[in-house]
């Protein structure tokens, strides 16, 4: 019985860790906290809303970028990340031009890129353990 229990134990506190790490991409990423949380670190922060969608900008001075869009429509976000990841090589190489490392992303109905720093400035903890560069 004292096995089981441990086992039990062990299996529950790997699926809490699991929900702890994973609880920003079930509820999707909210454009007011990243805002607020780059403005904190210094970026030049700007957003705005075009056609129903939320966009935000946001760079610093040591160029380090973060750029999201936030979708009303799944099937619009769905689309917009595959047509970032088919054109995800041209971007990659603009930016290796500059010296820059990039990456991309999509959490909810948004979809992200940018610089791996600025990705994961925007994302803060525990999420930008997840980023790395594509």
């Amino acid at each position: 019985m004292k096995k089981f229990a441990k086992i039990l134990a062990a299996v529950m506190l790997v699926a809490i860790v699991a929900m702890t790490f994973t609880s920003c991409g079930l509820f999707g990423l909210d454009l007011d906290k990243v805002e607020e949380r780059l403005d904190k670190k210094d970026y030049e922060v700007g957003s705005y809303s075009y056609d129903g969608n939320t966009r935000l900008t946001a760079y610093d001075d040591d160029d380090n970028v973060f750029i999201a869009v936030e979708f009303d429509d799944k099937d619009d976000a769905k689309d917009a990340y595959d047509e970032l990841k088919e054109n995800w090589d041209d971007m990659v190489e603009d930016a290796e031009e500059e010296d820059l490392e990039v990456t991309y992303g999509k959490n909810g109905n948004v979809v992200y890129y940018g610089t791996v720093k600025g990705v994961k400035d925007a994302l803060g903890f525990p999420s930008n353990l997840l980023v790395f560069k594509k």
